[in-house]
């Protein structure tokens, strides 16, 4: 309880990528946690929970609340999730539960914080709070200027060094293979050269 707990801020291009986060390596943690960060939950639709109500982290706002109680489980995921609120809750409030996380007493070993990468620089405030940055990328998905916006945000808060810069994760969600997959991984690659630092991690 309340000891030190590793927060993982993950940017993701499409919801299903939600799916491939243990193939992928990130929930080999006993105890992990996944909180989704977003102005409308993204994920409620694909869990069919678009007409339930969530708190979301911004219940931790409340005191006594435990972390888990938030959280939902869903099958082919492995670790609990915490939805963003429904209905939805100013941002900045959403990050005053985010600073929250390191202090929070929970048995929780590790949080992941998973924002869309359209929604990055809204929830920039919370990069204060994690231990290391990731993209995980399916390369069903065209990358766009909203790619190249977030290395330059992460390049600028100094997200990618050493210590903190996890990786740029490929994946494609098995329901999505399509016929130009290799002709899109490769623009995705070449985009990447324009960031060395997230090609190289």
């Amino acid at each position: 309880m309340g000891g030190k707990k590793v927060i993982e801020c993950v940017f993701y291009s499409h919801v299903w990528s939600i799916y491939e986060l243990e193939k992928l390596g990130f929930l080999t943690f006993e105890d992990a946690l996944i909180v989704e960060l977003a102005a409308e939950s993204r994920f409620a639709p694909v869990f069919d929970k678009t007409d339930k109500s969530h708190k979301g982290i911004v219940a931790l706002l409340q005191p006594g609340v435990h972390l888990h109680k938030l959280a939902i489980r869903q099958p082919g995921i492995k670790a609990p999730v915490i939805l963003a609120p429904n209905p939805p809750v100013p941002i900045d409030i959403q990050l005053s539960a985010v600073s929250l996380l390191p202090s929070v007493e929970s048995s929780v070993e590790k949080m992941i914080l998973m924002i869309h990468v359209n929604d990055a620089a809204q929830f920039a405030g919370a990069y204060a709070v994690s231990d290391t940055f990731s993209i995980v990328w399916d390369v069903a998905d065209y990358p766009g200027a909203e790619l190249s916006e977030l290395g330059r945000t992460l390049l600028n808060r100094q997200c990618l060094n050493r210590e903190t810069w996890k990786g740029f994760f490929l994946c494609n969600h098995p329901h999505r293979h399509l016929p130009d997959i290799a002709l899109r991984e490769s623009i995705l690659r070449a985009l990447l050269k324009e960031f060395p630092t997230l090609e190289a991690a």
